[in-house]
């Protein structure tokens, strides 16, 4: 069977990759992410699940799923021409994304599966600072956190457990990490959004409760409180949450290894090596 040998949930901000390439070792995001890429690096997957939502570019309201697979063998990006990001082709580990769809589809989750898409900054973002090969197939699943009604907090937790359930009972003995993305209070051309700036952070103090709910293992306290109305008062795309949340239920009752505060900007960086799980 294959193992969850590592769950990491990072920021996907667009502006990072020009940011980083303008600032290099002077960027905070950068010696970030370079320290969830060599606790990446460590747990050597095979595959990566990589969970986050799109904004419009591979889905829209005429066809807006909950929950989403990727089933193509290939994809690319981004789709959105996040700046200074090169185009990327991705491998898919089709056998792996059909058998995770099947088992969701099994354990009554009403998931969609597109065969055509391609991927913009919200799963891209990361790989490209994670894995700027390329060199490891993913999975992409996409989970609704802009467009209410957003699914429940627990639904999204029993989502990531399903998924666990899932990757424990595929017969390819591989190693698979979680790759979630997402910020926790972050507001998007709207009135919340910082004077002469695209984004606001309107609720930082929403985000460290989060994270101090992470760290101390509340995790039912945190999807007790994190309805829609919550994570909306965050800002409009402070759902993002719920990709967190799923990763917490796909690596279980684990400590962090890695908690990180980006407090100005409603992000943080988070890695778990899952209970039982050695290098």
């Amino acid at each position: 069977m294959a193992d969850i040998v590592a769950a990491y949930v990072v920021p996907h901000t667009p502006s990072f990759v020009a940011e980083v390439k303008a600032n290099g070792e002077r960027s905070e995001t950068a010696r970030f992410f370079g320290e969830i890429g060599r606790h990446l690096m460590a747990a050597r997957p095979d595959v990566i699940v990589s969970i986050s939502n799109d904004h419009f570019n591979t889905f829209f309201l005429d066809n807006w799923p909950t929950f989403a697979i990727g089933l193509a063998d290939r994809t690319a990006g981004p789709s959105d021409q996040t700046p200074e990001m090169p185009w990327y082709e991705v491998e898919v580990a089709s056998d792996l994304a059909r058998h995770l769809f099947g088992h969701l589809v099994a354990d009554a989750f009403d998931v969609a599966r597109s065969l055509e898409f391609q991927l913009d900054h919200a799963h891209l973002v990361p790989l490209h600072f994670l894995t700027p090969e390329m060199s490891v197939p993913i999975v992409p699943v996409f989970i609704n956190c802009i467009v209410p009604p957003l699914p429940s907090s627990r639904r999204c937790h029993r989502l990531g457990r399903s998924l666990a359930e899932a990757i424990a009972s595929w017969s390819n003995e591989q190693r698979v990490a979680i790759l979630a993305s997402g910020s926790l209070s972050l507001e998007i051309g709207g009135p919340r959004a910082f004077e002469n700036k695209t984004f606001g952070v309107p609720d930082p103090d929403w985000a460290s409760w989060v994270l101090e709910q992470i760290r101390t293992g509340r995790i039912e306290t945190l999807i007790e409180a994190a309805s829609q109305e919550r994570m909306l008062e965050a800002g409009n795309v402070a759902g993002e949450l719920l990709t967190w949340i799923a990763a917490l239920g796909a690596v279980g009752p684990a400590t962090p290894d890695i908690l990180v505060n980006q407090p100005e900007l409603g992000n943080a960086f988070a890695a778990w090596t899952p209970k039982g799980v050695g290098r």
